[in-house]
């Protein structure tokens, strides 16, 4: 009997313009070409970002992954290596969001250009299914926010005229008046120039996927979230998993040995690594109550700080450390510190963190309790989430959200390394540790979402339900 022909499913994939959305495209486009050759369908995935975002992604380059420029419009004060969110100030922001609307046509002309199959987009560019749409190329969006976050945010948005509870007491933020004026403060930051009002990019990225909308979640720690965004959006929601980075090659490359050797000299499950994602920066006064409370904590820490690159940037950012600062018991480092080695090091104990949706995800992976410190955006959300799944071991107080005290971080730190109920929290570290890992390497999501992708675009019969 002849072998069945194999069929070649072309997939361009637009992420926004940010690392932390880019990353996780360019891991489910690994483990989608890396699942294909056995369903009788290989996949070519074209990576769409700017040059500024692609240069460094230039080695994931394959013969069938392959990174595609989009050049945005000129716009005053953004040039070209502004066209990223990693070092943009905070005030132009919305003149990024703006150039890549303006882009739209130009996406267009790269679609023509490349024949897609599918069209996989991000939440920012609800235009893209659209010029998709134009060309008979159906288009799935792919959400990189936990599905609890994003639950809540299309909760709020459907019952903005009339508050009501989200269903899920754990997750809110203090019931339906205090849940509605978070998700305003969201979707108000337009600045009078944006083509798109921002409170319509989320529904209308959702209301344009065709037939499903696909997330980067485990479906064995999110399953009644996942079910709860399926029923408010009308469409089923394939999870991914946690599309966790093996980055393990390219750190070592890399100057982590002066951290790994501090490490190495510390007991078990004694020091707390310290970070806020590659895109916050702190204020002079967070700063100088960090530093403060981890050298009042007595534990031993590892902090990677950020500053920014930019001259103006309107949030006030830090430009260093604080005036006198000495870490007595800590290592300091500036820049990048490979977040997944140091997690996974046996003196690793806790992980205070920003509650990002990838270090939450991380810090599962790795066994290691969180304390947790939201400060914007979902993190507050996905704060809950954590707190609610027995994997963050303390919360800082705030006031409100990036408003606490040197004290209140001592506490907290205190509590997860060396408190009673560290036992317990390690326990529970451990019983999450193997369900991400389980979800990381269950071949069947990732199959599951090829299945439907393919169905879409009328390719790959032979790729099994």
């Amino acid at each position: 009997m002849a072998q069945a022909e194999r069929e070649c499913m072309r997939v361009v994939m637009f992420p926004w313009l940010a690392h932390g959305h880019i990353n996780p495209y360019l891991e489910l486009a690994k483990r989608l070409v890396a699942a294909s050759p056995d369903d009788h369908l290989d996949v070519v995935v074209h990576l769409v970002s700017t040059p500024a975002n692609l240069a460094p992604l230039a080695h994931h380059q394959t013969d069938r992954i392959r990174l595609v420029e989009l050049h945005l419009p000129a716009l005053p004060g953004l040039p070209p290596a502004l066209h990223t969110t990693k070092g943009l100030p905070a005030h132009l922001m919305p003149a990024l969001k703006r150039a890549c609307d303006l882009a739209a046509p130009r996406f267009g002309a790269l679609l023509d250009q490349l024949c897609p199959d599918i069209v996989v987009y991000d939440f920012l560019q609800p235009w893209a299914p659209l010029e998709a749409a134009a060309r008979g190329v159906p288009a799935v969006h792919f959400n990189t926010f936990s599905a609890a976050a994003k639950a809540f945010v299309v909760h709020c948005l459907k019952n903005e005229r009339t508050p009501t509870a989200f269903p899920f007491e754990t997750i809110s933020l203090g019931g339906a008046d205090e849940d509605a004026k978070y998700t305003a403060r969201l979707i108000s930051r337009d600045d009078g120039t944006a083509l798109i009002p921002e409170r319509d990019r989320l529904p209308l990225s959702l209301e344009r996927s065709s037939g499903f909308v696909a997330i980067k979640t485990c479906a064995d720690i999110e399953r009644k979230y996942v079910d709860y965004l399926s029923q408010l959006v009308g469409k089923e929601v394939v999870p991914t998993g946690p599309l966790l980075v093996d980055s393990s090659g390219s750190e070592a490359k890399r100057d982590g040995g002066r951290i790994m050797r501090w490490l190495d000299g510390k007991e078990p499950g004694s020091v707390v690594l310290v970070s806020f994602g590659s895109e916050y920066f702190m204020s002079d006064r967070q700063m100088a109550q960090m530093a403060r409370g981890l050298e009042l904590s007595r534990v031993p820490y590892l902090w990677v700080v950020r500053f920014p690159n930019a001259e103006d940037d309107a949030r006030g950012a830090a430009r260093s450390m604080p005036r006198g600062f000495k870490p007595a018991r800590g290592l300091v480092v500036e820049g990048w510190a490979p977040q997944w080695r140091i997690l996974s090091h046996r003196s690793c104990g806790a992980f205070l963190t920003h509650c990002g949706w990838s270090s939450v995800l991380e810090s599962m992976a790795a066994g290691v309790p969180m304390v947790a410190l939201p400060l914007h955006i979902d993190q507050p959300l996905n704060a809950n989430l954590a707190v609610e799944l027995g994997a963050a071991a303390a919360r800082v107080k705030q006031e409100r959200f990036g408003e606490f005290k040197a004290e209140d971080v001592a506490r907290a730190v205190r509590s997860a390394v060396n408190g009673r109920e560290r036992v317990a929290a390690r326990r529970r570290a451990r019983e999450l540790r193997e369900v991400v890992a389980r979800n990381n390497g269950d071949d069947r999501q990732i199959a599951t979402l090829l299945q439907r992708m393919a169905r879409l675009c009328g390719k790959g019969q032979a790729v099994p339900n």
